[in-house]
């Protein structure tokens, strides 16, 4: 999202090459911010490296730089140009950011979304308010790859291996606004809004209209669109942190926003989007209750 509002105001191109902004990394100085946002870059994910997750694992609280989460994977080569998903993506994305825009990560997110927006729930730890981590449900971790912490719970707010990539703190409410604006054209104008809303198959990895029934859902500039069993085509986003889990969605037939949250990881299979399917179902058949009826 700050990318094509910096975008729109001709400071950057999505189609940017790494190397303009990122001369650090030649290995990936081919590589287009549009790459990086619509998960084809072929950049590996710091978080699928056992260098990071023995480090993560020691020590959850381990404040890590983003010169540090960046260290588990400088200098490996590229991947196939195909769809798959890479945190190391948002971390690059966030140092683009900063760049363009001669300011910190922190401070646009605050300027540009959550002050107008009025989402007074969400912040990026540790600049959080003293209260935040009270009002959090303890994370749960259900992850095979930290076995010194399986089934146990982890500490709240310790965040900063995510940064760019997930680290922030959010309510449901805010969530609903967030989608609400993100859909609405609020946030964008009407190029930039195409943009984010323009689709890669994760199953092909090639650009797609829309999705369909054999197709069924395509990663766009940060979000998701999908063929629901139970809502039809609908715009969605899953997020996780080792602990947490929030799902969102948008059904553009009816306005209808659904943000459900979890303090654990996805296990055999992931329910969520059949759990929002089941709200979806029953929501709509109270507001078909309540219409007036005609005789």
């Amino acid at each position: 999202m700050l990318l094509l509002q910096l975008e729109a105001e001709g400071k950057l191109s999505i189609r940017d090459k790494l190397g303009k902004w990122l001369p650090q990394y030649p290995a990936w100085r081919d590589v287009t911010i549009k790459q990086l946002l619509s998960m084809t870059s072929g950049i590996p994910s710091y978080t699928e490296q056992n260098a990071f997750l023995k480090d993560f694992d020691a020590n959850p609280s381990t404040r890590f730089t983003l010169e540090r989460l960046m260290s588990y994977v400088e200098g490996l080569p590229l991947g196939p140009a195909k769809y798959e998903y890479s945190n190391t993506n948002y971390l690059l994305a966030q140092m683009i950011i900063e760049r363009a825009s001669h300011d910190t990560y922190h401070e646009r997110l605050a300027e540009r979304i959550i002050e107008p927006l009025g989402m007074n729930d969400t912040c990026l730890p540790p600049d959080c308010p003293p209260d935040t981590a009270s009002r959090m449900p303890t994370p749960y971790s259900t992850h095979s790859v930290l076995p010194k912490h399986l089934n146990k719970s982890l500490p709240r707010l310790r965040l900063s291996w995510a940064q760019g990539a997930g680290g922030l703190v959010s309510s449901l409410r805010d969530m609903t606004a967030w989608d609400r604006a993100l859909y609405s054209g609020r946030l964008l104008p009407s190029a930039q809004q195409r943009e984010l809303e323009s689709l890669v198959s994760t199953k092909t990895s090639k650009p797609i209209k829309s999705v369909t029934a054999d197709d069924p859902m395509g990663f766009g500039l940060g979000v998701v669109k999908l063929v629901h069993p139970v809502a039809g085509t609908v715009w969605a986003y899953e997020g996780a942190t080792y602990g947490n889990r929030v799902l969102h969605m948008y059904f553009p037939k009816t306005g209808m926003i659904i943000a459900i949250a979890v303090n654990s990881a996805v296990g055999e299979g992931d329910t969520l989007p059949d759990l929002a399917g089941t709200v979806y179902k029953t929501l709509s058949a109270q507001k078909a209750q309540a219409l007036p009826r005609h005789q």
